[in-house]
């Protein structure tokens, strides 16, 4: 099938420029909707354009965005990093020394590996030895890890059986008591 010119009345060539017109011209608002839709402006642009052959134009729609009412944030408790649950407690003193015991619950959904129950002394009270678990300190700082053949603690789990003894002038507190 032979186009005539671009232009010339009746012909296919002006189908072709008429049908291309409207497709730029849906494209267009598809994109100034589509902007409206994001609550921002059509973008400003200054090229040219050519002169629309078409008489008495609407003016052009305007269009109102309604926003939906701003999120509200909600406070949730804080909820434990570790998910576990941890006691400390003194049983005995005599002249320079104490016997204490902990208990450490894993409150969380998964196996707690390689647990710790961390707790401060006041100064001058020193950890010396442990019982179903590893001691460690740091000045007031005490810690009982995990024993070697138990390191995981399975949910809702207690593990009461730890012990320890140590040095103190006179009975000690235990304070911020921590597990993980």
């Amino acid at each position: 099938m032979a186009l005539g010119k671009p232009g010339t009345p009746g012909t296919p060539g002006k189908r072709v420029s008429s049908w291309l017109g409207l497709i730029s011209l849906g494209a267009a608002a598809a994109l100034v909707a589509v902007a409206c839709a994001d609550g921002e402006p059509p973008a400003q642009h200054t090229a040219a354009h050519p002169q629309a052959r078409h008489t008495a134009a609407p003016p052009p729609a305007r269009h109102t965005t309604v926003h939906p009412p701003a999120r509200q944030s909600v406070a949730h408790p804080p909820v434990p990093p570790s998910g576990c649950t941890a006691t400390v407690t003194l049983v005995e003193s005599w002249p320079g020394g104490y016997r204490g015991s902990a208990t450490i619950s894993n409150a969380g959904g998964r196996p707690m590996r390689d647990w710790y129950i961390q707790w401060i002394m006041p100064p001058g009270v020193t950890l010396t030895q442990a019982w179903n678990g590893t001691p460690m300190q740091s000045g007031p700082v005490a810690m009982i890890h995990a024993p070697a053949g138990k390191p995981a603690l399975p949910p809702g789990a207690t593990v009461s059986d730890i012990g320890f003894v140590g040095a103190a002038a006179s009975p000690p507190a235990f304070t911020q008591i921590t597990c993980g």
